[in-house]
């Protein structure tokens, strides 16, 4: 499909290369600094035309995710229905890609490209500012989606300095069938009131540039998933006896991640993996990981930030 009838888009998913807690905030959430980075895992969905007041979702594989309003396709969707101020319709199919609850962004990722795909479908024309307020309200990874590549987020992870491409470094995930909550972890969390500690050798790094201190990434939320699902403490303890150079739970969720040089460690690593069924993908530049529809004959806004 092409046009206004409708079109398909691809959006990725990500990993935390580092993830700190600050605290529990005193309206609920916590603080966060993190260092997000767009991975070649892909979920992809398919935007048509429908009647006014119609807004459908399917979902493939069918039943591996909900189709009502607890989706944040859904979420998405109204929230653009709403905003716009007239009644609007759409048909969407979800392809799903990206792990499931695995701490990699997929349902945030889904609604980035929802609010891109409806904006140009139904001819929003909003712009990103636009666009990174309605996402922030809809899911605290969304905005990252938006903007693709790699970068810096703090507050709930909603705040966000986009950065220079990362090396050309390649993944070896091991997702899981264990799905892990998000919402669990972080009540399991421990969490006292925000620490406002100096800035770690991590966001020195992003500063200064200069080898990356491997040695100082960590994911806080590390301990508390590990003691909880022991699935994913062992598919981490495999990833990192082939001596990757950072092996980390990603965000909070049941996918575990080994970081590699190039594609040719990551291949071999995979293989010395694979009765854990991993996924190779290689980090993405900015570029590679826009959101964008399939054959770009339509009218597409994309946002850009940074050098890509």
């Amino acid at each position: 499909m092409s046009g206004r009838d409708g079109f398909v888009v691809r959006c990725p998913g990500k990993v935390n290369l580092h993830l700190e807690v600050l605290g529990r905030r005193p309206d609920g959430y916590h603080e966060l600094r993190t260092l997000f980075a767009a991975v070649g895992v892909w979920d992809e969905l398919k935007f048509a035309v429908a009647p006014a007041g119609v807004l459908e979702l399917s979902v493939e594989p069918s039943g591996v995710v909900p189709t009502g309003d607890e989706n944040l396709v859904v979420r998405a969707a109204k929230v653009l229905t709403e905003g716009s101020g007239r009644a609007r319709g759409a048909r969407i199919h979800l392809k799903k890609g990206i792990p499931i609850a695995g701490g990699m962004g997929g349902g945030s990722a889904d609604a980035a490209a929802t609010l891109l795909g409806l904006s140009a479908l139904w001819d929003l024309d909003l712009d990103i500012a636009t666009l990174l307020e309605l996402g922030s309200g809809i899911g605290a990874d969304v905005p990252f989606f938006l903007i693709g590549g790699s970068a810096w987020g703090t507050g709930r992870g909603t705040e966000l300095v986009p950065l220079p491409d990362l090396p050309a470094w390649w993944v070896v995930l091991l997702p899981g069938k264990e799905a892990v909550s998000t919402a669990a972890v972080y009540r399991a969390l421990r969490a006292g009131p925000v620490d406002e500690r100096p800035q770690s050798e991590v966001y020195q790094w992003i500063e200064r540039g200069g080898e990356a201190p491997f040695h100082a990434c960590r994911n806080d939320l590390e301990t508390t998933v590990l003691a909880q699902w022991p699935g994913v403490a062992r598919r981490l303890a495999a990833i990192r006896g082939t001596l990757p150079l950072l092996a980390l739970l990603s965000g909070s969720g049941g996918t575990v991640f080994g970081l590699y040089s190039d594609r040719t460690a990551a291949e071999r690593a995979s293989a010395a993996l694979a009765s854990h069924a991993p996924v190779i993908a290689p980090l993405l530049t900015r570029e590679a990981s826009r959101v964008r529809p399939s054959g770009e004959d339509i009218r597409w806004k994309l946002p850009r930030f940074g050098s890509t």
